[in-house]
This record gives structure tokens, C-alpha cells and sequence, in this order.
């Protein structure tokens, strides 16, 4: 097992949001508190946006006291602003907290192609380092929108643009594994038997996708449910 990586398992999906979403309330929290800043980025997917739904839900509660809080996506899908592909669609509709900063990756109707979408993310993120980076993962481990044999491990920009996503949309805009790994901690969060053989090809120290070179600068965590852990 790769004891780089911090397990911990819950009974099912919705015991994983849960837990998550009330531990990344504390994490802000205590961010906001000691640096008056903290920047967290999101995911998307099924599960990704299970928890993104209850953080807003948690963040809507609170009102002045997330100031300084900026939300982030780890990638996101080119395509129109208010496309339900998005993984900023639930922020975007449910986040009603006017205190939070959210920077969503442009869209196709900002005039822009997805490399020059990608350029601005880029240029946002110039002094930026993320407190909590969330990656959801998929069956065939990919992470953010790095997927096996469409990456590059060794690219220097914070940011890159997708153009042969082997799920569609092709485009998108994604952190690349070099900025996700700066973050000070990277939760990646996975539940079904569908993500089992992923989850375990991490804890192996697998390289052959790119969830396994997803390495912290400070704490690494892979979060997930027991139908994901245990493999026949």
C-alpha cells in the first residue's frame, strides 16, 4: 500500500458527502481564521457534484464571516455558460452567498477558444495555491480532466486545454498534474464498485494512470466508500 496516501472509508456515498463536506467547512474555516484566504477547488462528475450541492447548501448558511473565500474547478467542459455540463453549474444556480469569490473557467459564448479560456484561468491562478484541491476519480483513473494516454505528466503551466477528451465534450480546461499536486492537501473521492479497481491501482502506487501521480505538497487523501475499497 502507498502510505503516502491518507484512507479513509465510509459505509456508502452519502456518509462520504457528509463527512467531507463538514471537514472542508472546518478546513475553511480554520484557513479563514489564521489567513483571512482560503482557495479551494471543486470537482465534477456524479459524486463531485453530490458534495459540491452540499457545500453550497452549508456555505448559504453562512453569511460575512466566508470573506476571503475564493471556489476554483479543477477543470471544467467548454461550453456555453449555462450548460448542465459544467462542473460550476451548481455553484453558478445554488450559491447564494455573495461573500464567496467563485472564478468559473470562460465559456464559449465569452468569444474566446478553449486555449485562450484556458491562458486566462492560468493568469487568474498567477499567485494562487489551492488549500484543498477535490478530485473526483473515474473508473479508467482519471482525475480533474487528465485522462490515461490524453495527459502529459510533466507540463510546467498551471493550466491546460483539452482538445481529445476521450469523454465529451473533447474541450475542456483542466488544472494540470503539476499545479494539482502543489495544492496543500488533494482529497480524491471516489464511490461504486466502478472506481474499486482505480482506487486500488492507487494504494499500489499504479503510475500507469494519472490518479496514481497525484502527490500533495503537504497531505494526501483518498476518500472513499467501502464498495470502492474492497476488490474480490
Amino acid at each position: 500500500m502507498n502510505k503516502d496516501i491518507d484512507v479513509t472509508m465510509y459505509a456508502d456515498a452519502a456518509a462520504l458527502v457528509s463527512a467531507t463536506v463538514t471537514e472542508v467547512i472546518e478546513i475553511i474555516s480554520l484557513r479563514l481564521a489564521d489567513n483571512g484566504v482560503c482557495h479551494i477547488a471543486l470537482t465534477g462528475g456524479s459524486l463531485g457534484c453530490q458534495c459540491t450541492k452540499a457545500l453550497i447548501e452549508m456555505l448559504n448558511a453562512h453569511s460575512a464571516d466566508l470573506v476571503g473565500l475564493h471556489i476554483w474547478f479543477s477543470d471544467e467542459r467548454f461550453d456555453s455558460a449555462d450548460s448542465p455540463l459544467r462542473n460550476s453549474q451548481p455553484v453558478r444556480t445554488g450559491l447564494k452567498n455573495s461573500f464567496v469569490t467563485v472564478h468559473e473557467v470562460q465559456s464559449t459564448g465569452d468569444g474566446v477558444n478553449v486555449f485562450e479560456a484556458a491562458a486566462s484561468y492560468e493568469a487568474e491562478l498567477r499567485e494562487v495555491t489551492m488549500d484543498i484541491c477535490i478530485l473526483g476519480l473515474g473508473p479508467d483513473g482519471h482525475v480533474a480532466s487528465l485522462f490515461p494516454n490524453h495527459w502529459d505528466s510533466i507540463l510546467n503551466s498551471k493550466v491546460i486545454p483539452i482538445t481529445d477528451s476521450p469523454k465529451p465534450p473533447p474541450q475542456r480546461v483542466s488544472f494540470s498534474m503539476n499545479f494539482i499536486n502543489q495544492s496543500d492537501q488533494v482529497w480524491i473521492i471516489a464511490t461504486g464498485e466502478s472506481k474499486a479497481l482505480a482506487v486500488t491501482q492507487i494504494l499500489d502506487g499504479e503510475l500507469s494512470i494519472p490518479a496514481g501521480h497525484v502527490m500533495a505538497a503537504q497531505l494526501t487523501r483518498l476518500i472513499v466508500d467501502a464498495e470502492a475499497f474492497f476488490t474480490e
